[in-house]
């Protein structure tokens, strides 16, 4: 066993003795991923999605805020005339209290607890970052690239756009990752594109983009059905929003992997080697007894699926059982049927 494998042995042996430490661990780990979650977030908001905004042409990046602006535009054609910065305000915070109330009975109750701290910290470092120098430059130099040599005022450079939809899209998928990874989620629609991906055990990635799709493709399709004047701006904004949109929830798949499963074959002459795989790990396997093909020896095939993040320990430890074992692992689409996947809480 190596040093570090040693050293984390220890240290997960100590905290199962201390019961209350490894809570308080578990809680500061969940704050801690909240916070980072936040700071990504309002980063991209403050650098990348703010500046250079314009009224004739508003991107819709789904989520909440994309529901709000629904509404909002809503309200616009039935002749509410209440400034929409503050109509936006409120609906985003009364559309989250049921959202998080659903995330608390259903999804658990340290999750619930927990985006709502991303989501007042989000809504806090959004108010500070516009006023950092280092923010403020990135935000300059963005909005001052986004209007073309030659164009006047109203006409757009759609390749700064896309560029700054790109990063903002980075930033925010991190964001939205970097939570799911800590066990607690954004907010907002995050809330439930981490139930459903519980549900079927798959990536949350799908479900967000179908979610903030329809999100998004209400708003373009309001805006062109109230305003057929600007159906050709509603046309191109919906491309770029779905651009964003797709981007994200790559992001989200890649760094987020807790409902990723890969399958691991192992061959091997250790007829031990599955009672100890099952014994160290919450999942079972299958067995087949074969032989050799060219040794003419008695072999063991034992095929296994864990999730991406036990496959090296899966494979330190049967390495460790027969030096000689010969292990194949190759990536799962979608798994059907009973598989183990730690509960949040």
């Amino acid at each position: 066993m190596k040093k570090s494998e040693k050293i984390k042995k220890r240290i997960n042996n100590y905290l199962f003795d201390h019961y209350k430490l490894r809570i308080v661990l578990e809680h500061l780990k969940s704050l801690v991923f909240a916070l980072f979650s936040a700071i990504f977030f309002a980063f991209g908001f403050s650098c990348f999605v703010a500046p250079g905004s314009s009224e004739s042409l508003t991107i819709v990046t789904g989520g909440v805020s994309g529901v709000s602006q629904n509404i909002v535009l809503l309200l616009k054609t039935v002749g509410v005339n209440i400034q929409a910065s503050t109509l936006q305000s409120i609906f985003y915070s009364v559309i989250n209290v049921p959202i998080l109330i659903f995330g608390f009975f259903c999804v658990g109750k340290k999750f619930a607890i927990y985006s709502a701290i991303n989501v007042l910290t989000s809504s806090l470092f959004i108010q500070i970052f516009p006023n950092l120098e280092f923010c403020k430059n990135i935000a300059a130099i963005l909005s001052d690239n986004l209007m073309a040599p030659g164009l006047s005022a109203g006409d757009y450079n759609f390749g700064g756009l896309i560029l700054r939809l790109l990063f903002a899209a980075v930033c925010v998928g991190a964001s939205s990752a970097i939570a799911f990874r800590g066990g607690v989620s954004c907010g907002g629609i995050d809330v439930f594109t981490y139930y459903f991906s519980l549900r079927k055990s798959t990536n949350v990635g799908r479900y967000s983009i179908a979610i903030n799709g329809v999100i998004v493709f209400c708003y373009n399709l309001l805006l062109a059905l109230t305003n057929p004047n600007l159906t050709a701006i509603a046309c191109i904004s919906l491309l770029l929003a779905i651009t964003y949109l797709f981007v994200a929830s790559l992001v989200i798949d890649f760094i987020n992997v807790r409902n990723k499963k890969v399958q691991i074959q192992l061959i091997t002459s250790n007829d031990k080697m599955s009672d100890i795989l099952i014994s160290n790990f919450p999942h079972s396997a299958t067995v087949i007894k074969g032989k050799g093909a060219f040794t003419k020896v008695d072999r063991f095939t034992i095929y296994m699926v864990v999730s991406s993040t036990e496959v090296m320990s899966v494979v330190r430890l049967a390495k460790r059982v027969d030096p000689h074992v010969f292990i194949a692992v190759s990536s799962l689409i979608q798994v059907y049927g009973n598989f183990y996947i730690k509960p949040v809480e």
